[in-house]
Parts: C-alpha cells; structure tokens; sequence
C-alpha cells in the first residue's frame, strides 16, 4: 500500500479504485477565468494559472477526457507543477499563436512553465518545459480515461516514458518518472531545466523537442496571416482572433462552438451542456465576422466546404442545426456519473438539441454565404445554397425550436426574420429568375406573417408569435437589414430591453423554459446591441457596451458564454466562439459608424 505524503498547499486524500490504493494531491476547481487554451486545431487543452492542465482530450476535440478534474474534481486527471512558496506572476503567448508562457516567483527566484501542442511535427500531443528554477519543482501526473471514469492502462516504458494504452499515447520527460496507480511523479531537482512531452509516439528526444517549438511558432505565424486587423480594440480583437483560430479543426474546418462540456451556465444548475461541436448558426455568424477583417479567404471557403460536404456526406436536403467535428450527425448523447463543476449536474457529453429544427441555423448561412459573395464576388458552393434557400421556402411555416434551442416549439420572430432576409439576399445571385421570384414571394410572406402576428401590442418585436415579450436577438435584425435601426418597431423594441433586460451595461437574454434573471448577462447578446447602437449613430453608448464586454474578459481575452455580474464569475462553456465573433463584429460595427462620422 502506498503511503500518503502531504504536500505543501494540498491535502492527501486516500482512493481506492479498480483495487489500486494510491495517494492523490486533492485541488480545487478553477475558476473559469483562470483558465487558459493550448492548441494544435485538432484538440486542445485548458490549464489555469497555477499551470494545471484540468481539460484535455486527446486525439481530436470531442474525444472523452483523459484529464477533466475541471468537471470531476475527485475522478478527472489532472497535471500540475508544484514548488515551495510558488506564486503565479503573470502568462502570456508568444505573439498570436498559442504558445503560452507563465511565470512563477518562489522565495529563491522565478522560472518559467512553457506549454504548447506542436503543429506540423512527426507526432502530436502536449508538450511542457520548464526553465532552471533555484528550487525544486514536482509535477504530479494523474491521467485517467473516458472523462475519468475507466483505467488509462499505464505501464513503465522506461525510467523517462510511461505508456498510456487507452489513448496510444507515451509521456516522456527529461527526468525519471514514477508510476503509482494511476499516478505518476516527477521530482526536479533545484537548477535544472525539465521538458515533458505527452504524444503519440514512442520516440522523442530534447533535440526533437525543440525542434518542435520552432516549428509551431512557424505555422501559428503562417495561420495568423489568415486575417489581420487595424482599428479600435485592436488588441482585444486580436485575442478573439486567436481563441477562434485556435477552436478550428483542421481536417475539415469546423470551428466549434466551445472546447469544454458541462461548465454551468448557473452554478449547482442543471443547464450544463457539449459544446464541442460545430453549429450551423454560430459558425455562420463566426464568418460573417471575420469577412468584416481583411483575410485571404480560408476560414470562409472552409466554413462553405464543411456545410456543402457535411451535408453531402449524410445525404441530408437540408442541414442539422450542429454536426460533430468531422462532418457526421452526432446523436450520441449520454449522462456521465460525475460530480460537475462546483456540482453541477447532470453532466452530458452529447447535445440532446441535434434533433431540433432550428430555422436560424439554415438562414444564418445564407446570410454568411451573401456576406462572401460580396466580398470575393464568386458564389462558393451554389449548388448547397439553393438548396437551402428551397428548404426554408418549403418550411418556413413550421414552429421551431429557435436560437435559444427551448424544448418549446414557436414562431420564433427571429427565425422568421432571418428566413426572410436570408432569402431576400440570395435572390439577387439567382440566375433563374423563377426561382429568384419564388424566394422573394415567400420572403413577403414571411413578412407578411411577422406584421401580422408577431407584433407587441404596445409595437415592438414579439419573442414569437401572440407573445408579449421581447427578446436581445432582433438586435441582430438591423446589422442583417431586416429593419433599419431607426424603425419604430426596433426603437420601441430596444427601450424594452433595455428597461427588461439591461444589467449594468451588459444584457440578458429572454428563455421561455427558464428564469433568464437567474443567470448571467449573455455576453455574444450584449456585443450584438453594442452593434444595433453603433449603426444606430449612438457610438457613446456602443462604445460602453463594448467597454463593459472587456470587464468579462480573462487577462488572455477569452469570454465564456455569460457572467455573473454580482459575483464577477464566469460562466457557461469556455471559451465561446460565438461571443468572440460577436464581439468581432461589434467592433467592427463600431469602427464603421465612427469612420463615417464628419471630419
């Protein structure tokens, strides 16, 4: 039986499992905004500012964990770097890629832990480095398959790799290692520099290793030069750019919608959701923000290839409102017995939602797909945009789940209006004027439909149909042009969020099934009225907004879904693409209006 040892700054708890008695440093949960992302665009993993790795799935994003201590703090793996008296100094990356550096300070002096995942090397993983430190550092190892729940069959490959068999992976470190259980332990003696390397392969050495960092460096240069930037916010922009860059798998292009499953959007709340797939609307809505940039056109064409070829590949007429990262109709949702971030339960790898109609989703393409014509005047894929376009012709009468993805089928106003616009755009590139009168005669009809029935009593835009409700999403109808900002029904429809729904200078969102109030402000809501107010001339107030978003940022620039303005935490899936392509398309909004002011 292996006998505890207490280490400083943690407690030792004795677990038993699968017959193994080991001694496991217990830890607390981070906070969401201490989290950090390392990626190689297959996968990525999440450590905080102690420089624990919580998250990590190998082999591709949606994969289960073999390190989740973030949402199972007593089953998930976890790898940390400890010393006497460490303290956390500060982290960043090297330029725009997604090298990260963080420093500690001891009582005898600073070093540095370097994480990165190599991009365009001979194997694949997470790689760890840490410079001479005047005294000395132990990392603790735990790794555990499937989410934490299954052994990660490790076995001794040597002093220096140990072999993970359920993941086909090999840790390799500059120094021994030592395997208990399911934990391994590496002592690093005072002075001397360490490197780790968790990857696919058997083989490494230092020379290799470094060769690695090079090379990554090389092509995270290469894929900034996808997009660039100059304006307002210009470094915060960039930030988002890069958690975007990051959250792209590369073999197809789909950007996912979060890294992370089952992070609350209300503490102890049961609203826990996977993320880690590619939603129609919200990768929609990412292109349309990065066509705003000047870009050499890859992430568009990719985003138009993964919706012509996911829907090609499943012989669909239409599209699902989310596909997994490699193209397929993902129906495999299941409820893990885990205990939750700061238990929250339950906790699902899967999304319950596949099975939605969603008619945003399939009209926020469109309206992706009429921003990239315009820009490279060529139409990408027109073969899957007509079919689109008759899809929503075809069922645009139907109730639908909405962009809030409720249980409760409506008309959902802004399905409707998004369906109209999208329709009205395309028809414009329609050669065969039959069909280009066919979509604009049922995008008046959509209108029509609007005027009649989804009009407030007091004039402004309903959540849905008969309701006398509004909601953040017609903030969107001005930057899409289905009303014009100065409209009686948008104006009437804004000073009802804002009277409803304002936080501070932050915005909720309206929910059918849920109490929106106890949640936090919906951050990729908020950058959408930060918008509506920069079109509408009102740069001061579009300017706050914008203001106010960069309070919820972490100090890397990453925004989870929501936050909790009483409390200051995050919350909800982290990082969220779709908050930082609205906010990318706020400021953009912002830099327009502000550039047509007179001189």
């Amino acid at each position: 039986m292996v006998t505890p040892v207490l280490r400083p700054g943690r407690s030792t708890v004795l677990r038993v499992e699968a017959g193994i008695h080991n001694a496991v440093p217990t830890m607390k949960q981070p906070q969401i905004a201490s989290l950090a992302v390392i990626s190689d665009r297959h996968t990525c993993a999440l450590l905080d500012r102690d420089g624990t790795i919580s998250w990590y799935c190998p082999g591709a994003f949606d994969q289960p964990a073999l390190l989740s201590s973030l949402i199972d703090i007593d089953k998930g793996g976890f790898w940390d770097i400890e010393a006497d008296g460490k303290k956390f100094e500060e982290r960043h990356f090297e330029g725009r890629s997604s090298v990260l550096y963080t420093t500690f300070s001891t009582d005898q002096g600073a070093f540095t832990l370097t994480d990165f995942m190599p991009l365009q090397a001979a194997f694949k993983g997470i790689c760890r480095m840490t410079s001479p430190a005047q005294v000395r550092l132990t990392s603790h190892i735990c790794l555990r398959a499937d989410y934490g729940l299954a052994d990660a069959g490790l076995s001794v490959f040597s002093n220096h790799i140990i072999e993970i068999k359920s993941s086909k992976q090999w840790l390799h470190c500059s120094h021994k290692l030592i395997l208990e259980g399911d934990n391994i332990t590496c002592e690093i003696p005072a002075g001397e520099e360490s490197w780790f390397a968790l990857i696919d392969s058997d083989q490494i050495d230092r020379e290799t290793f470094d060769e690695a960092l090079k090379t990554t460096l090389e092509k995270w240069e290469e894929i900034e030069a996808y997009v660039k930037y100059e304006g307002p916010f210009e470094k915060e922009v960039y930030s988002s750019l890069r958690a975007l860059q990051q959250l792209v798998f590369e073999p197809t292009g789909g950007i996912i919608a979060a890294p992370t499953i089952a992070l609350p959007e209300v503490i102890g709340g049961s609203r826990n959701y996977d993320y880690r797939y590619v939603w129609m609307r919200d990768a929609a809505l990412i292109t349309s923000s990065l066509v705003g940039l000047e870009t050499n056109g890859e992430m568009e064409r990719k985003f138009m290839s993964f919706v012509a070829g996911a829907k090609k590949k499943n012989r669909q007429s239409h599209v699902q409102c989310f596909y997994g990262i490699d193209q397929t109709i993902r129906m495999d949702a299941r409820e893990l017995p885990l205990s939750g971030y700061q238990g929250s339960v339950p906790v699902m790898a899967g999304n319950t939602a596949a099975g939605q109609f969603q008619l945003d989703a399939e009209s926020s393409i469109l309206l992706a797909c009429n921003a990239i014509y315009q820009k490279y005047d060529c139409k990408i894929e027109w073969d899957t945009v007509e079919t689109i376009a008759d899809y929503i012709c075809r069922n645009w009468e139907r109730k639908d789940n909405g962009i809030w993805e409720e249980e409760q089928q409506q008309h959902y106003t802004s399905s409707k209006a998004f369906a109209a616009r999208a329709l009205e755009v395309m028809a414009a590139y329609q050669p065969d004027q039959q069909l280009a009168d066919r979509w604009l005669h049922n995008a008046r009809l959509i209108r029509e439909f609007i005027n009649k029935h989804c009009i407030t009593s007091y004039g402004a835009y309903a959540v849905y149909a008969g309701s006398e409700d509004v909601d953040i999403t017609c903030a969107l109808f001005a930057p899409f042009e289905f009303d014009a900002p100065d409209s009686s029904l948008m104006q009437n429809t804004i000073a009802e969020i804002e009277a409803r729904y304002r936080d501070g200078d932050l915005y909720r969102r309206h929910l059918l099934e849920f109490d929106s109030a106890k949640e936090g402000v919906f951050l990729a809501a908020s950058c959408w009225v930060a918008h509506y107010y920069a079109l509408a001339g009102n740069l001061g107030k579009s300017k706050t907004i914008l203001d106010a978003m960069l309070g919820c940022a972490n100090d890397l620039g990453y925004f989870s879904e929501e936050m909790d303005l009483k409390t200051g935490k995050m919350l909800g899936n982290f990082p969220q693409t779709f908050v930082h392509s609205s906010f990318i398309c706020a400021v953009n909004g912002y830099k327009a209006a502000f550039a047509e002011l007179p001189a």
